[in-house]
């Protein structure tokens, strides 16, 4: 049987997910994550394989994919401090604040883990 407090933090959790667009706000962080950690792993593929790559007008693949990397890299970080940015308006507890933002950083590494790891496999 649940108590009145386990109702109403699981009526805030709901009121936060799916009122408030929590729910929206998370796929929209993986989304941007992925996207991302693409570009980050183009940028490596071309370095990587600069020389076997040939691309009408860019003489220099293994610089082009530098250059897109560090755009990926940007484009993580930026997405990871929107998601701190936005963990630290949230008014509650700072235990609670803390507890999320480590589950946002480990989520955040592994999802990049896992991208690249996909990107590494051979099909």
């Amino acid at each position: 049987m649940m108590t009145e407090g386990t109702r109403s933090k699981l009526g805030l959790a709901r009121r936060m997910l799916f009122d408030n667009g929590g729910l929206e706000e998370i796929f929209r962080h993986v989304r941007n994550l992925v996207m991302a950690t693409l570009v980050i792993a183009a940028g490596m593929h071309a370095i990587e394989n600069g020389r076997s790559l040939e691309i009408k007008g860019l003489p220099n693949i293994a610089v082009a994919g530098y250059i897109v990397s560090v755009i990926g890299t940007v484009l993580f970080l930026l997405n990871l401090a929107d998601g701190l940015h936005r963990l630290s308006k949230v008014r509650r507890h700072l235990a609670l604040q803390i507890l999320l933002l480590a589950i946002y950083v480990f989520i955040t590494l592994r999802v990049t883990q896992l991208v690249l790891a996909l990107r590494m496999s051979a099909f």
